[in-house]
Formats: C-alpha cells, structure tokens, sequence
C-alpha cells in the first residue's frame, strides 16, 4: 500500500464531502465499526458514485472501474497516481480483476467495488452475478454494503443534464469475515442482492421528492427508441421537459417528480419494461436493429484500432459492422460504458462499437440480452 494513496484520500475526503453537500444537497454517514480490511459493494446510479461512496469512509479504499477510463491520457494518469484503482474490462468474465481484487485485500487494503457492474437506466438495480459472492467468499475479508439513494433522479443515466433533489448514501450492512465464513456461497448472494437492491421508482411513489433541473427530458430518447403511441422506431425527441415523436406527433412530458405526463406509463421504468416487450417481439419477427454510422475496434492493452466503421446491424446470429461480421454466438457477454459505447469480447479479443451521440446504443444491448436469454432457455 503506497503511503501518497493514503495522503491524497485523507487530504481530499472532507473537502470532497463538502463540495457533494453544496453541488447535490448530498447527505452521508460516516462508516463505523469496520472490519479490519474489508470490501465494499454499492449499488451504482450516477458517475459520481466513487466519490458519493468514497467520503464516507475515513480509510483508504481501492475503487474498481471499467477499463475505458484508462484511455483517458492525462485524466487516468491523476487518477492512478492518487488512487490506482483496479481496471475491469466490461462484458467480459474479469478473471484477471478478481484476481486482483483477492491480492489486495490479502495485503490488507480495503477494495471497492459496484456489484451491478454497470449504471442503472431505469432506477431497479441491475442484475448481479452469482460470481460476486464467490469472490466475496474466495477474499476472506470482511464486508460492506453500502445504498445509494435519489441518485437515479439526480443522473439519470440516459441524461447528460444533473438535478438536485434529495440523494443520501449509507452503509446498510457489516459482515466480519468470520459471519462470511459459515455462510455457503447462496447465503452470500441473497444478503447482497437484498441489501443492494433499489427500485428507485417504488421508494419516489411512495415518498415524491422534487428534483429541480433544466431540459428534464433531454436524451430520454437514448433510453426509449420506440414511441409508445404509434410503435415508430428512432422517431421521438427530447426538448426541455417534453418528448414528441415526429411521425405520429405524440408528446408527453418528464416532471421534476421523474414522473411521465401525457402517458398511459406513469413512470420511465414502466416505459422501460413496456419496450423490453416490443424487443423481444422484434426478435421473434426476425426485426434487423441497426444505426447508419458507427466505428468498430480492438482494445489492446488500453489502445484502440479501427476494425471497421459504417453502417452498423444485429440480427438474430450476427453483428455487423461496414462488412465485418462477427457472430453472437462468438460473443461471451456485451455491456456498455457511457451512452454511446458497447463493448464485448470474442475468445482473447475486446472489442468497441461506437455509435454517434444523437443515436440510441442501448437497443444493440438489449436485443442482444433478449438473444442471448431466449437462447439460453432454449438450451
């Protein structure tokens, strides 16, 4: 454990702390009664999250986060000297994060990390693997949960545009690495897909908070590609606090509450789940998902090389990207970082699409998990 990691977290947690209350009108609790060393599990809902996190713990940790941030040049260069935090390439298995993960808190260092793995678009907390509580298990150190609250209003993660309103973050659980140890494998995963779990909307119902910001609804369309009136695809668009589909003329409305006005779907999480139903029936009527400009690449040791760029396809068995064509099947997961990226690996390659801001990613990902679960079912 370097002693500037110390310093630079022991110097930069309370103005941070400070800097989180007057931006976000954040409220923390400070960690207590911890374990000697130690992981950490949140749930994750904003790019803040490392940081919302972060200042509640007076010891130094080691944050987990996705390869991509090591393509930031300057930016990464910062961060690794004060911090050195772990890399996971997403949509893949990570033996090698693990790996990592284990050698750290054998040394004694505190590890944080977000068990979703990714953002949440719809404020329910996204799936987590099993395999997280094998490492938990496999660490033999203690561990922490920690909730976050009010984030997925305040970012939401198909938005560009911060609101303030009420957002808070605290642990939920301490396990001591001796409880961990009479635990089996599934004990550990239930306490944390409890412990972690969040329906951002169920707790907003149940108690509306306000969340004042400009352009509202700006980007909902990165999230929904299908209007909900006349099922066009890629037709709608967000101006201020409203959406309007330029083929049928619906509009409807996003509210401080994050509530949707103008819908027979009161909330984005409802819209949500409603088009995961029009996906799959876009799969099982054999429907091509496609963008007109995109650029596909191989990422090897944190530098990017153009494959392929152009017209950009998915259908049931392939991907494909200005003539280049690599098979699902070939594909062991897909996920994403940012709005725009996606990223997966076939065999020891990692690959990159990127697509153009004004146009929507997260169809590719979907229909590719309605593939891969239609197909594991199948099986």
């Amino acid at each position: 454990m370097k002693k500037r990691h110390k310093i630079v977290w022991s110097v930069l947690r309370a103005p941070v702390g400070l800097f989180l209350k007057l931006k976000f009108g954040y409220k923390y609790e400070i960690a207590k009664n911890l374990p000697e060393n130690y992981i950490v599990l949140s749930n994750h809902v904003t790019d803040w999250d490392p940081v919302f996190v972060g200042v509640s713990f007076k010891k130094n940790m080691y944050l987990v986060g996705s390869e991509h941030i090591s393509r930031w040049k300057f930016a990464y260069k910062l961060l690794k000297w004060g911090f050195e935090p772990i890399m996971r390439p997403k949509g893949t298995v990570a033996s090698a994060t693990v790996l990592d993960i284990i050698r750290h808190v054998r040394k004694g260092k505190n590890v944080c990390m977000f068990a979703e793995g990714a953002r949440s678009w719809d404020g329910v907390t996204n799936p987590i693997l099993p395999s997280t509580a094998k490492l938990i298990q496999s660490a033999k150190c203690g561990l922490v949960t920690y909730k976050l609250t009010g984030g997925y209003f305040v970012s939401p993660m198909w938005s560009t545009n911060l609101r303030r309103g009420s957002i808070s973050g605290k642990v939920k659980n301490i396990y001591t690495k001796e409880q961990l140890s009479e635990m089996s494998t599934d004990e550990i995963y239930n306490i944390i897909i409890t412990d972690l779990y969040e329906d951002a909307y169920a707790r907003q119902l149940e108690n509306p908070q306000k969340y004042k910001g400009k352009n509202l609804a700006r980007s909902l369309e990165k999230l929904v590609f299908i209007c909900p009136k006349c099922g066009a695809r890629e037709t709608l668009c967000s101006k201020g606090d409203t959406i309007t589909c330029s083929k049928c003329s619906l509009t409807f409305k996003y509210t401080e509450y994050g509530m949707l006005e103008g819908l027979d779907f009161k909330t984005v999480k409802e819209l949500s789940n409603w088009q995961k139903q029009e996906i799959e029936k876009d799969f099982l009527n054999g429907t091509e998902y496609f963008t007109q400009e995109a650029v596909l690449s191989t990422v090897k040791n944190h530098v990017e090389t153009e494959v392929a760029k152009g017209r950009i396809s998915m259908n049931a068995q392939s991907l494909i990207c200005g003539g280049y064509e690599i098979l699902l099947e070939d594909i062991s997961d897909m996920a994403m970082h940012g709005q725009n990226a996606l990223v997966f690996s076939v065999g020891k390659d990692y690959y990159e699409v990127l697509t153009p801001k004004d146009t929507n990613a997260l169809k590719f990902m979907l229909y590719y998990q309605i593939i891969k679960s239609k197909k594991l079912t199948e099986a």
